[in-house]
């Protein structure tokens, strides 16, 4: 029992081993906290890298886009109080879609929670209806049991009863033939 213990270990350990990924921690790449409030260019991330994100918060946006928005900000200038409104309203948006999936996804997790409660509701009351399922079943099997018992003694009282009726037929006659042979 212990060699094949020992032998299911050494299996695991070997398969999680062959099958698992080497990491190496140089290849790690760290994007610190003070990167929020840079200004500039956005970092550039690479494909089948990894990264640690030490910031509050990470928005990606595609290349296309970002070159789009840099060509805006070039043709229109900073100083152009139309980009400026686009710009910030377009920001305004951002948040509130931000915003808005923040709540949605409030939203799925209380749902989810809802579900979760209905679900241990449902199972408790299919519980409970199995046990009285159960309960009226053993009760069926002592009821029917219990008649079985009742048509054998019935059966049996019959019997004596047919029985008895004949003996007493019996007597009936053996008294008569005794009065009939004595008179």
């Amino acid at each position: 029992m212990m060699k094949k213990l020992y032998s299911f270990f050494l299996f695991i350990l070997f398969v999680s081993f062959s099958y698992g990924q080497e990491i190496d921690l140089s290849s790690v790449i760290e994007i610190p906290s003070a990167y929020a409030d840079q200004i500039g260019d956005p970092l550039i991330v690479k494909k089948d890298s990894l990264y640690v994100f030490r910031t509050p918060d990470v928005y990606l946006v595609n290349k296309k886009y970002y070159l789009t928005l840099i060509k805006i900000s070039e043709i229109a200038g900073t100083n152009d109080d139309v980009t400026q409104t686009l710009i910030e309203n377009y920001k305004k948006t951002l948040r509130r879609n931000i915003d808005l999936e923040s709540k949605l996804e409030n939203n799925f997790n209380q749902t989810d929670s809802f579900d979760k409660i209905m679900y241990e509701k449902t199972l408790s009351t299919i519980n409970d209806t199995q046990k009285s399922l159960d309960s009226t079943i053993n009760r069926l099997e002592k009821a029917t049991s219990n008649l079985d018992v009742i048509k054998e003694n019935t059966r049996k009282q019959r019997r004596k009863s047919a029985f008895e009726k004949i003996l007493f037929a019996l007597g009936g006659v053996g008294i008569g033939v005794l009065v009939g042979v004595s008179l």
